[in-house]
């Protein structure tokens, strides 16, 4: 009989799109320092903490109870959340997965939020990141997005880590959702500073914090084909001023170019400081990646 080795956290990222390729995700460890690691936690401890003294938390309706702290947009919060986004070994992996883009267009963010699971809170439903899709089924012949998630903690399974189908990205048909089939999952574990990458058909979901006192947190991120529209117009949601710094690069993801299918039609009828931001002119997504930043480990 042969065992089965399911994907484990290494260095190795070779390693990682092998398993991406035949289980649909994949655990990079060490992507992040200790020092980055505890430094992007803070700031988003801080972040919730500003949100919960404001009364300003929402509870998300994929949470079955009020523990969890959600925060749907980060990357206009924190420099660090956007340079965390052009990672050049991160972009390898969702190169990996996406494959070419029409006209080498760049890739667009989908979404990126943050999830910290806390002591008592129950488990997400099983699900897909592309059920929204109408009609599904052609959808799941291809890749059509890319999920990473950076642990800024400890992943295990006490502490409610994702919950994974390995290999449930090559299924014809996404998860059933009337309770009516249980499907055998498996927490995706790994050390604080870790890269989880999975692909978008993936089954999967978060799993229950059963520990007594220990949370785990998570920034989400979905990167995807131009062609699909991300959950939210960015340009129109974040503020101008924290995004001045922002490099080229985050901006085309964020959907700040003007590009589409090789027409750039030049943004006319919004404010000044929104148009200072948008990407004129016909740039490859390879022309944009020789000016992500450095690696994000030290």
């Amino acid at each position: 009989m042969t065992t089965i080795v399911l994907p484990r956290p290494t260095g190795n990222v070779e390693q990682v799109e092998s398993d991406l390729t035949e289980f649909g995700y994949g655990i990079l460890s060490g992507h992040l320092s200790p020092a980055l690691t505890a430094e992007v936690r803070g700031i988003l401890g801080a972040e919730i903490a500003k949100e919960e003294a404001a009364g300003a938390v929402r509870e998300a309706y994929t949470d079955r109870d009020a523990k969890n702290r959600r925060l749907l947009t980060v990357v206009d919060r924190h420099p660090r959340f956007q340079e965390l986004l052009e990672d050049p070994t991160l972009l390898r992996l969702v190169a990996h997965l996406l494959g070419p883009s029409y006209l080498d267009e760049h890739y667009l963010l989908h979404s990126y939020s943050a999830n910290v699971t806390r002591p008592g809170s129950a488990a997400m439903g099983i699900h897909a990141d592309i059920d929204y899709l109408r009609p599904a089924a052609p959808y799941r012949t291809f890749p059509a997005f890319a999920q990473v998630i950076w642990f800024l903690d400890d992943f295990d399974e006490e502490v409610g880590a994702t919950r994974v189908v390995p290999r449930s990205h090559l299924y014809p048909e996404g998860p059933v959702k009337d309770g009516s089939v249980t499907y055998e999952s498996v927490p995706a574990e790994g050390p604080a500073g870790s890269l989880l990458v999975f692909d978008g058909r993936l089954f999967h979901g978060t799993g229950a914090n059963v520990s007594p006192d220990r949370e785990r947190a998570g920034l989400i991120a979905g990167y995807i084909q131009p062609c699909l529209r991300p959950l939210a117009h960015y340009p129109s949601l974040l503020d101008p001023r924290a995004m001045a710094g922002a490099s080229e690069f985050v901006r085309q993801l964020l959907g700040y170019g003007t590009v589409n299918v090789g027409f750039d039609q030049p943004w006319r009828h919004v404010r000044a400081d929104v148009a200072e931001l948008a990407v004129g002119g016909r740039r490859t997504l390879e022309d944009t990646r020789r000016q992500a930043r450095p690696e994000t480990r030290d």
